[in-house]
């Protein structure tokens, strides 16, 4: 059997409904519905709840242990995002642009940028991070062509070229 809700709602029906109008981002909206639900006494379950707004009967649980716990100003405030810290220091950064924009480099490949960086620096990085960094801060593709064929005849290949009209 769910487990019913038991709670009562401290702010007025009126101001989470002027809040609801107010607000902007779906997840803030779903949390103040939930709790207008409640208020207004529809649904008596959480999975009820869940149901109605397309969430899981954990989120919602959690949103009203938010609620209880820390008001309505915490439950509305939204943490997601990660910890996701930066690999590449500020040095290795700016060490990395001075190499990608200088044109008399001789660097060939990101192996060869992240050995030279770690020889220069003393810092390790990751080559994924490297290579993302890379990408997409200074739009780098480092590029060499092909090796051309040590049998290769400069006659036969000026046969085969076609002639420009």
């Amino acid at each position: 059997m769910p487990k019913k809700i038991q709670i009562i709602i401290n702010e007025d029906l009126d101001f989470l409904e002027k809040l609801l109008v107010k607000t902007t981002a779906s997840l803030k909206k779903d949390r103040v519905k939930t709790l207008i639900l409640i208020k207004k006494g529809k649904y008596v379950y959480y999975s009820d709840i869940a149901k109605k707004l397309g969430r899981t009967e954990k989120t919602v649980r959690v949103w009203v242990q938010d609620y209880l716990k820390k008001g309505i100003s915490e439950m509305l405030c939204v943490r997601s995002g990660g910890n996701n810290t930066k690999q590449i220091s500020d040095k290795m950064a700016k060490s990395i642009e001075q190499k990608l924009t200088d044109p008399k480099t001789t660097i060939t490949s990101y192996i060869e940028l992240l050995k030279l960086l770690e020889a220069e620096l003393n810092e390790t990085v990751n080559y994924g991070a490297l290579y993302a960094h890379c990408r997409r801060k200074h739009q780098s593709k480092l590029k060499t062509a092909r090796k051309s064929h040590y049998k290769k005849d400069e006659n036969a290949e000026a046969f085969f070229k076609k002639p420009c009209k």
